[in-house]
């Protein structure tokens, strides 16, 4: 991948110690601007350090405007979603969305008109599960509809005709999840160990395979740290909220960003799995208060009610629950244009409005923030994009960021942004 300054074709001068200072300026304006990091190699891996000052000058932060919004209140049912839980552009400029609650993936054309919808409820051919689904745009806008519920992969023409699907059951102790897509085409998958009593928990690494058309797998691309969310301590569940959760997201040309949110450390990776540059931010954690603690235990008690679980099994998920001392760094990243990398924000339990408060699941990932940390194509911190609307699933692609903003009605919105200000991609 083309490494990218924010300044069309520029110059930059990095000096191996703290406060390095960094000419970083463009043809029709030169300017020298002080960066506050530094970057080094070591065996051949580059290390870039970031101190927290952010590269960006007052007024120099991409913004994001909104181009399209696709969703309403009353009409026609194509416009009213149910619960998406995915969706991805394609290379036409058409959007593509995944309703679980409808059982359908919807075609809407780059406008927001709807095109076509695919799919209904049930287990066999043309139909999807009661669970979440991942659609995602491989490689000649072929599309893969990962169906979690009934454990299958669906194949889908560009223009939504059916091609076959393929089995994605957990087999060899190993299960598949997480699947995420370049905009090469490129697909891949997690493949995570079983969690059994017999089988104890260990600091394992998952595998992400690379995924073909025809539900076979292909390459190693690389390796994210297992999740310790949950675990067997002997013959006893731990359930533990919130700890260092592991990601992992393609980049641009074929490589890969991993890390776990426990360590502001990510792991750049090249097409072919080979470790070419370290990114860190040096960063304090927010405590996990007490009262976080109590908003968290609060929920908790509202959620086991609106389950209707028995008492015993109410006492044994309390006996498994852990919570952290600490929050950790972000709580999600997104590998963005321009070789960009996007770390969400963490929202503290206590700082949630009445509302947030009510409606965030115990069993989810931390609450976030709509500030985002940006790092540009070498891993210089650049400072701080705010991705307006409350978007509960957000997507970046191109030069676009897709997100599902819900209003004060609750109904579901497909929201694209275009952002603005960013430098010309280099040839």
């Amino acid at each position: 991948m083309a490494m990218c300054s924010l300044r069309g074709t520029c110059t930059a001068t990095l000096l191996a110690f703290a406060a390095a200072i960094v000419t970083y300026g463009c043809a029709e304006s030169q300017s020298a601007v002080e960066w506050d990091g530094t970057i080094r190699d070591s065996a051949g891996v580059t290390i870039v350090e970031n101190y927290g000052a952010p590269l960006w000058r007052e007024g120099e932060a991409w913004k994001l405007r909104e181009i399209v919004r696709i969703g309403t209140v009353e009409g026609e049912p194509e416009y009213q979603f149910g619960r998406i839980t995915n969706m991805t552009p394609m290379s036409d400029g058409r959007i593509v969305v995944a309703d679980a609650m409808a059982h359908k993936v919807q075609f809407y054309s780059p406008q927001g008109v709807h095109l076509r919808s695919v799919g209904k409820t049930g287990s066999g051919p043309r139909e999807f599960g009661e669970g979440t689904l991942v659609v995602l745009r491989s490689y000649g806008d072929t599309l893969l509809v990962g169906d979690y519920r009934n454990m299958q992969a669906h194949r889908l023409a560009p223009n939504g005709d059916w091609l076959g699907s393929f089995s994605t059951r957990p087999e060899s102790g190993y299960r598949v999840s997480n699947w995420d897509s370049a905009p090469s085409g490129l697909v891949v998958n997690i493949v995570t160990p079983l969690q059994t009593p017999d089988t104890p928990a260990s600091d394992t690494l998952d595998v992400v395979v690379v995924r073909n058309l025809d539900g076979s797998p292909g390459d190693t691309l690389g390796y994210v740290p297992t999740s310790r969310e949950f675990r067997f301590v002997g013959e006893n569940p731990e359930w533990r909220r919130y700890p260092g959760v592991p990601d992992f997201d393609l980049r641009w040309d074929g490589g890969l960003v991993t890390g776990r949110s426990d360590s502001y450390r990510l792991y750049w990776q090249d097409q072919e799995g080979e470790l070419e540059r370290i990114v860190t931010l040096h960063r304090e954690r927010m405590p996990f208060t007490d009262s976080d603690r109590s908003v968290f235990m609060d929920r908790l008690d509202k959620q086991l009610e609106e389950w209707n679980m028995p008492p015993d099994r109410e006492a044994e998920i309390r006996d498994m629950l852990v919570l952290e001392d600490q929050y950790p760094y972000y709580r999600r990243f997104m590998c963005g244009p321009r070789g960009s990398l996007w770390l969400q924000r963490v929202s503290p339990l206590s700082q949630m409005s009445k509302e947030e408060r009510e409606s965030f699941s115990v069993g989810g990932l931390v609450p976030g923030l709509p500030s985002w940390d940006v790092f540009d194509g070498e891993g210089r911190y650049l400072g701080v994009v705010d991705i307006p609307l409350d978007m509960g699933y957000i997507l970046l692609l191109d030069d676009l960021v897709l997100g599902v903003y819900e209003d004060d009605l609750d109904v579901q919105h497909v929201v694209v942004l275009e952002i603005d200000g960013l430098p010309p991609p280099e040839a």
